[in-house]
């Protein structure tokens, strides 16, 4: 996956790479993971794909949020988008 192909992916499948990521670069030792050393480069690839995809995240939630203030749907109980309009 590269940093200019997020947009393809929906926010569930972003958020678990997010996490796998996030185990790599924490050096954390996972059964699910491979069972190889992490070089510093991979860990430090790993923190720039997981700020890549919480900026990606962001959007999408700040989109979402926006259209829904200027369509005038209700919010329902997502009040996570409704404090950040607020």
């Amino acid at each position: 996956m590269r940093l200019d192909e997020l947009y393809k992916f929906c926010d569930d499948i972003l958020s678990s790479v997010r996490r796998v990521l996030h185990d790599i670069a924490s050096n954390l030792e996972i059964d699910y993971l491979p069972k190889r050393r992490w070089s510093k480069l991979d860990r430090k690839r790993s923190r720039i794909m997981i700020k890549a995809i919480d900026q990606c995240l962001f959007e999408r939630r700040l989109m979402r949020n926006l259209e829904k203030f200027v369509g005038g749907k209700e919010y329902e109980n997502d009040f996570r988008l409704l404090e950040r309009t607020i």
